[in-house]
């Protein structure tokens, strides 16, 4: 099969880019480092045994890895080519901070059939969700994101609420970004979710449940 320019350009760059954002993958020798392993395989055309490794990296949170794993099912390279699945991944690495993720899945989108694209997003809520139930910082303004921007039909009002807790929470750029959304909804809906989101943050004992991890000492 013919390998486009774009898959040829993303398929080097998990030995040179990508690697650059794991800079533990450049430890000792005897320390193993799965990521690095995946793109060893690449390298070697191991595909089969990439997605293995990527997969893992992905399931566990590894932006990075959602990538390139999204890259190989896209291209069909150590799975059968899937687009919907490759779309999943790829809108997770978007939400990552992946910048190429939205290029990809911008391509994928366009060839995914609306049905699939909806079940895709209800699992990246659902995954969102538990991970926001887990107090899981990161997972803030990505689920802000997601509701924002990356859902079809976007939902202006749960991205206000979780830029309202953000803020309260101290995260970067929540603040800018509660202001912004401000600026699309009425006056009503406003006081409406801020009304939400005072009541959540202390039903739900948000501080308590975002509290940053000591420093180790």
């Amino acid at each position: 099969m013919q390998i486009t320019p774009l898959h040829r350009c993303v398929l080097s760059a998990l030995t040179a880019c990508t690697l650059a954002m794991h800079p533990l993958a450049l430890c000792a020798e005897e320390t193993p480092d799965p990521f690095q392993a995946a793109v060893q395989a690449a390298k070697a055309q191991d595909f089969a045994q990439a997605a293995d490794l990527f997969e893992a990296l992905a399931q566990a949170g590894d932006h990075d890895a959602q990538f390139n794993f999204a890259v190989l099912l896209k291209s069909g390279k150590g799975r059968p080519q899937h687009f919907a699945q490759a779309l999943e991944w790829a809108l997770l690495a978007q939400l990552g901070g992946v910048t190429r993720a939205s290029t990809l899945s911008a391509d994928l989108i366009e060839i995914v059939q609306a049905p699939a694209l909806r079940e895709i997003e209800s699992r990246i809520q659902e995954r969102m969700q538990g991970r926001l139930a887990r107090g899981d910082r990161d997972a803030v303004m990505q689920y802000v994101q997601l509701t924002r921007e990356v859902l079809q039909k976007p939902d202006l009002e749960e991205a206000y609420l979780w830029t309202l807790l953000g803020s309260a929470l101290g995260l970067p750029e929540a603040a800018a970004e509660r202001d912004d959304i401000a600026d699309e909804l009425d006056i009503k809906t406003i006081a409406k979710v801020q009304d939400a989101a005072r009541d959540l943050f202390v039903e739900e004992k948000m501080a308590e449940r975002f509290a940053v991890p000591p420093a180790d000492s």
